[in-house]
């Protein structure tokens, strides 16, 4: 009986640990996309940006219609650029997988210009689930606010 308290106990030690170690590296894959994405925007990438997202991805952008193909979602990002937010940061707060699915909440931050000159810093948040194709995470779901008050009537 010892025996098998003592087996069984090595068995969950041993789980835990392989789906400890797994989770961490779903979270460093993320956190890869992210830097990604981040480097991408710098550049005025939008088309690097798409690829970082699954064939058949949503995004649903604030005070907006879901927007679901590639070139959509190139586009979106595109028009933000080319309206000179060229600054974004974001924050992984939490991480949690199961099987070729994830999910990600953060903060992100968004530097964007001032009609006249000067920029103004948006605050949000975002959540993302990502899918595992291949060897990669990609996005496959991808929803942000801003924290800011909407602007009034």
């Amino acid at each position: 009986m010892q025996r098998l308290l003592f087996a069984a106990m090595l068995v969950m030690s041993l789980c835990s640990l392989v789906f400890g170690q797994e989770a961490t590296r779903v979270r460093q894959s993320i956190e890869a996309n992210n830097q990604r994405f981040v480097a991408a925007f710098s550049r005025g990438d939008a088309a690097a940006i798409a690829s970082l997202y699954t064939p058949d991805a949503m995004l649903l952008p604030p005070n907006s219609p879901i927007i679901g193909n590639h070139l959509g979602i190139r586009t979106y990002w595109q028009d933000l650029i080319n309206a000179g937010v060229k600054v974004v940061s974001l924050k992984t707060s939490r991480v949690e997988a199961c099987g070729n699915t994830a999910y990600e909440v953060g903060q992100a931050t968004l530097t964007i210009p001032k009609v006249g000159g000067g920029t103004t810093t948006d605050y949000g948040k975002y959540v993302v689930v990502w899918k595992r194709q291949g060897r990669r995470w990609k996005l496959a779901v991808d929803s942000f606010s801003s924290n800011m008050p909407a602007p009034g009537p």
